[in-house]
């Protein structure tokens, strides 16, 4: 959950010359009983007072043809490895029949009486469409019929305008995230002409009220990048339709250099965004990056599009504020400030000399209700709609939805057809109501219209079915007592049968970053793992958002070590349970939760039966040598200060590998066109690991050429993976 990224020349180029390596490299691993040796050089440094040893630091020079040619053997070695499993066949007839025959639909958006949404299907990444107010339907944008180099094409956002009439499109290549933002004409489906590029695929186009024009987050020129980041000194631009992209003007930008505005400095590793809405005369600006806070400021909607224009900030980092949107001359805002938990606040802008302090509170809360945290689905926590602000509140993992009236002021909420988590949760102010979704662990998700004309729920008719039959599937929902006496929620999804005996096979889930809440997901593929008698089970440990802002904190940061604790606490809760045995636990987590199973593994490597890093976060301490480094900073630290070197140290997973230790069986996940972590992370860690590992377990490297971050990985791929990682945890998880 994070912002990141890399340029799309140099992924084209990695792509192409790992492809020139893979027949040699493939060569190479079938002549050596073991993986392909890394290089080991001598590097020893002190850094405020601690001794740090590198050896695998030549891995992170880029360009980098050996690192590429080693990471490719790795891979081929993996690859012949896991096709001589002997239940991965079987897996991989069972997640393709799931997934195949899966439909999803998601990111829909209502304008004008038009739905747009994207459907999900098989190997596709997502086709953008439209359903006609007549119930008719049609592609609008098909990605795989895309001309272009650099892997397959993928929808990353769109953004229809005010009226219906257009839409803009984010569409990147190979997964990297990096996207090319193209108007397209929704009448016709062809372009406009209107692009611009390149994006970071996480900002959408910010239209005005009339379409005339919208704004966009560009990512700097590779010579403008402070220390080379591709996500740093990125630049909010406006775009008048029909005019030339090169001539866009400069409305904010981050770091140094033509287009900083005096009333808004943003540094040089956040991130510009703005929206125009349309029931309100103020445009609001917001500075984000990865971490909840942002600062917002405010400035009339004529004026925003010209540069130099004076903003007028209500919010900054510490206020803790976590999402704002105005309506009239409203700002309405969520803040974690006074209340862990969250709460929503108003302001009047009307007054000149308002400031947040001024703020009410507007929506009375239950203690255990939420409003707060980060979800990895679409979902807003403030809907603005024409008619009423409507608010996400979570209590216990469940979703329900309160409206605020804006002229009166008063609250209700809004009858919920079933019980579940939002993956969809959007209102417009351009017209009334909202859309959402709701979906279980074992229930598919069901979405709907809410109409305030009749106040009732309409479905969208896009009701996701199960391919399969999971009715023998149950959810435990407990508690466990971490180390430090913590009680930390568990999620355990088991066969009804299952008996409490120990014998199961297991996998515990976990993040517990950013604040980022692991909610209810119905995901076939691991309910397939479930279905065939084992358990799937997710820790929600601290420095997630399960128990509010407070929760995030006490996880975060110098607090990193109790997550691990907390990791560590729930493969004991499940043997104590019954559900399994801890040397038949197999722990899985990766990106920014590499710190979580990556601080597991080195700290307690006796404590379950293996690993599976995906995309893994594990060596914080080189951050600012790294792509997306500095948008990291506000999560994990800065190790260029005194003050946070040592626990970022403490937590480096990479950093605090012991020597001469038996490890688990690990398997890493890396994908080579991510733009979020770097491949090196990977490689370093798992080349250090192997040379410390004296259990003779393996501890592989899976390589996806053809992949990024995984977000929007096509179901197929998904299924892919999984049947490996499957396999892998058959293979060196012990049954009785």
């Amino acid at each position: 959950m994070s912002r990141r990224s890399a340029s799309p020349r140099r992924h084209a180029s990695l792509g192409l010359a790992l492809i020139a390596c893979m027949l040699a490299s493939a060569a190479f691993a079938k002549q050596n009983d073991g993986p392909p040796p890394a290089r080991r050089v001598n590097v020893t440094e002190q850094i405020f007072g601690h001794t740090v040893s590198d050896p695998y630091r030549w891995m992170e020079n880029e360009p980098n043809p050996e690192f590429q040619k080693w990471l490719t053997a790795q891979g081929d070695y993996t690859r012949a490895r896991l096709d001589a499993l002997p239940t991965l066949k079987a897996w991989q007839e069972t997640l393709q029949k799931t997934s195949g025959s899966e439909v999803v639909h998601r990111a829909q958006r209502y304008v004008g009486g038009r739905l747009f949404f994207i459907r999900q299907e098989g190997q596709g990444s997502g086709t953008l469409m439209l359903r006609e107010a007549d119930g008719k339907e049609r592609v609008l944008l098909d990605p795989a019929t895309l001309a272009g180099e650099g892997g397959h094409a993928s929808i990353t956002l769109f953004a229809p305008s005010p009226d219906g009439s257009k839409v803009a499109v984010n569409t990147d290549r190979g997964g990297a995230e990096v996207t090319r933002l193209e108007v397209f004409d929704v009448n016709t489906g062809k372009p406009t002409g209107d692009a611009v590029e390149p994006v970071w695929g996480e900002f959408a186009a910010d239209w005005l009220p009339d379409g005339s024009g919208f704004a966009y987050t560009q990512m700097a020129p590779a010579d403008q990048r402070t220390n080379g980041d591709p996500l740093q000194d990125m630049r909010l631009r406006f775009h008048r339709l029909g005019a030339p992209a090169a001539q866009d003007p400069i409305l904010l930008r981050a770091g140094k250099g033509e287009g900083v505005n005096a009333s808004f400095e943003i540094p040089s590793n956040r991130f510009p965004t703005i929206k125009f809405p349309t029931g309100s005369r103020w445009a609001v600006a917001a500075v984000t990056g990865a971490q909840p806070e942002t600062r917002y400021c405010v400035a009339p909607q004529a004026e925003a599009i010209k540069p130099g224009v004076h903003w007028r900030c209500i919010a900054a980092q510490e206020d803790q504020v976590q999402e704002a949107v105005v309506h009239g001359d409203t700002l309405y805002l969520v803040s974690a400030h006074k209340r862990s938990n969250g709460e929503v606040l108003a302001l009047d802008l009307s007054q000149a000399d308002a400031t947040l302090a001024q703020a009410r509170s507007v929506l009375p809360l239950e203690q255990d209700d939420i409003v707060v945290g980060l979800v990895l689905t679409d979902t807003q926590k403030l809907a603005p709609a024409r008619d009423a602000l409507y608010v996400k509140v979570t209590r216990n993992g469940i979703d329900s939805v309160r409206r605020i009236d804006y002229v009166s002021g008063k609250s209700s909420a809004i009858p919920m057809p079933l019980a579940g988590a939002a993956s969809l949760f959007h209102a417009d102010d351009n017209q009334g109501g909202f859309l959402l979704e709701l979906r279980g662990w074992t229930t598919p998700p069901k979405s709907w219209r809410y109409d305030p004309k009749d106040s009732a729920m309409h479905t969208l008719g896009q009701d996701q079915s199960s391919p399969a039959d999971y009715s023998m599937i149950e959810t435990t929902e407990t508690e466990y007592v971490s180390k430090d006496g913590t009680h930390v929620p568990l999620t355990i999804l088991h066969r009804k049968d299952a008996v409490a005996d120990g014998s199961h096979r297991a996998i515990l889930w976990g993040y517990g970053t950013f604040g980022l809440s692991v909610v209810p997901v119905f995901n076939p593929v691991r309910l397939e793992w479930v279905k065939h008698g084992n358990i799937f089970a997710y820790a929600h440990v601290r420095g997630g958002g399960e128990k509010g802002e407070s929760w995030h904190q006490d996880g975060k940061g110098a607090n990193k070590h109790k997550g691990v604790e907390d990791f560590v606490a729930g493969v004991q809760a499940l043997g104590k349970l019954g559900y399994s045995r801890p040397e038949r636990t197999g722990l899985i987590s990766g990106s920014g939760g590499g710190l979580l199973l990556g601080g597991a593994l080195v700290s307690e490597p006796k404590a379950f039966g293996a690993a599976v890093l995906r995309v893994a976060f594990v060596n914080p301490i080189r951050l600012m040598h790294a792509h997306n480094g500095a948008n990291l900073i506000g999560e994990f630290g800065d190790p260029g200060k005194a003050s946070d070197f040592p626990y970022m140290l403490a937590s480096d997973p990479y950093q605090n590998i012991k020597p001469h230790t038996a490890y688990p069986p690990v398997m890493l996940d890396v994908s080579l066109n991510d733009s979020r972590v770097d491949p090196w992370q990977t490689g370093k860690f798992a080349a250090a690991l192997r040379a410390a590992n004296t259990s003779g377990k393996p501890i592989w490297i899976r390589t996806n050429a053809n992949g990024g971050h995984g977000i929007q990985v096509s179901l197929g791929a998904e299924a892919t993976e999984f049947a490996d990682i499957y396999a892998f945890l058959d293979a060196q998880l012990p049954t009785p």
